[in-house]
């Protein structure tokens, strides 16, 4: 019977109720608490991992995600806020908290609307009071549309509407300004600016299509007066096109070489944005050619009557004799005139560049060092680098006449620490426990091991103390 009772080397079953009674008070409570602090911490646990939570909103604003958890709280609703403006609440509550907070107008998108003309008195305003308040929803609910399109997740509108000055016909056309947001990895094209000014512009008394300027988060103007900003937006995605291009030209080329992820290349294009004509015309000196010829001769003859006798009345009479022996003087004069035109031949060339064409590129290229057995990087020797700069010159069609620049450099890259925290119901989730619940199963797993050891120590204490009595 007694081996029955005995588990093990010095551990007795039948004696654990009289050592339990010789621990005393204090040290029974003690027990006692550690072990309802155990239990909850079980208690809770298990509840937590069997309400699993469920993504309400992602990518909100601060002040947005703000305002819905403090509503959430009023509603006594478990939740969850992270930085990145991601609300988590309880899975089962999901749909029904986004059509509650939906009918309460959360959350805001574009600011508010026209519930500002709801939310005060009209004989409590003033004209001009009235006037702000009915441009700001104006403004309000424009946004919201523009919210709307596909790729915007924020957007603002200002209107300015001007008002007719004394003794003058006709007040100034108004403007507006769109700044717009795009959600990550989206862009703006010209179309979708173009949109959001004839947007704006139909709904905006005798504003001009014109006169809406488009700019995104970036302070990159999308459209603007006169269509040039269309015009720049196009020239914008052609340059981004093509810095695409030699970028993906670049890294095909050199990942099989260096390894996937082991290089970095950003391109720079710099292209023509007005169009432009040169005419250039040469003459070559040397290339002479006959264009014609021209020959003229002149003759004169001439004849001197010098030595005769003077023409008088007398030698009209008859039987009068006449000096028949004086001498004449004749001559003969020849001209010629020659005349040679020579042609000298010219090249005329004229060059016309077109909006879009490429000024200048300039691509700068970061390759990863050399790993060793040890793990160590070492930089890559200039003659590997050289030859890489080699390959990059020809794949990305390098002038030099053009001004075009290619660096090729060696560093070390630091480890890839991830993305952050995506906004994802599992995000930061093990085994169905979150951080927070597996700290609080550590800290008790930690106590009771603390504790046993505690126990068991005194234990073997007690046990040695009495075999030392038994054995004198």
């Amino acid at each position: 019977m007694q081996q029955v009772r005995t588990v093990g080397a010095g551990f007795d079953l039948g004696g654990l109720g009289g050592g339990l009674a010789r621990l005393g008070p204090a040290k029974l409570a003690g027990l006692a608490a550690v072990a309802l602090a155990a239990l909850l911490a079980i208690v809770l646990v298990a509840r937590s991992a069997g309400t699993p939570t469920g993504l309400l909103y992602a990518g909100l604003e601060p002040a947005e995600a703000g305002r819905i958890s403090a509503r959430l709280e009023e509603l006594k609703i478990p939740v969850e806020a992270r930085g990145d403006g991601t609300i988590l609440v309880p899975m089962d509550q999901v749909a029904r908290l986004r059509m509650q907070l939906a009918a309460e107008g959360l959350p805001r998108q574009g600011g508010a609307g026209y519930e500002l003309l709801d939310q005060t008195s009209p004989m409590q305003m003033t004209s001009f009071m009235q006037r702000v308040q009915r441009l700001r929803a104006l403004e309000g609910e424009l946004a919201r549309t523009i919210v709307t399109m596909q790729g915007v997740r924020a957007a603002r509108v200002h209107i300015v509407l001007p008002e007719r000055e004394s003794f003058s016909r006709d007040a100034p056309p108004p403007t507006a300004s769109v700044t717009v947001t795009t959600s990550a990895g989206q862009r703006l094209g010209a179309a979708q600016a173009a949109a959001i000014r004839l947007l704006v512009a139909g709904a905006v008394p005798r504003l001009r299509q014109e006169d809406v300027s488009v700019m995104d988060g970036n302070g990159v103007v999308l459209a603007a007066d006169g269509g040039m900003g269309a015009a720049a937006g196009r020239l914008g995605e052609i340059r981004v096109a093509q810095e695409h291009a030699l970028q993906k030209a670049v890294l095909d080329l050199l990942e099989p070489l260096v390894g996937r992820g082991k290089v970095r290349a950003v391109a720079s294009v710099e292209v023509e944005g007005a169009r432009t004509v040169a005419r250039a015309e040469t003459f070559d000196p040397l290339g002479q050619v006959e264009r014609g010829r021209q020959l003229q001769t002149e003759q004169e003859n001439s004849e001197d009557g010098r030595g005769q006798a003077p023409v008088t009345v007398g030698q009209n009479l008859p039987n009068q004799q006449v000096n028949q022996n004086a001498t004449r003087s004749v001559s003969a004069v020849q001209r010629n005139n020659e005349t040679v035109n020579f042609e000298i031949s010219s090249k005329v060339e004229e060059t016309v560049r077109e909006p879009g064409a490429v000024k200048r590129v300039s691509v700068a290229v970061v390759v990863d060092g050399i790993t060793d057995a040890e793990g160590n990087v070492q930089p890559r020797p200039p003659a590997e680098l050289e030859r890489l700069a080699a390959l990059v010159r020809s794949a990305v069609g390098y002038n030099q006449q053009r001004g075009d620049t290619v660096t090729v450099d060696t560093l070390r890259f630091l480890p890839d620490e991830g993305l952050g925290t995506l906004a994802s119901a599992e995000g930061n989730v093990v085994l169905g426990l979150s951080g927070l619940q597996w700290a609080v199963v550590g800290g008790v797993l930690v106590v009771g091991a603390g504790a046993g050891l505690i126990l068991f120590r005194r234990r073997q204490q007690r046990l040695a103390a009495e075999a030392a009595a038994a054995a004198a």
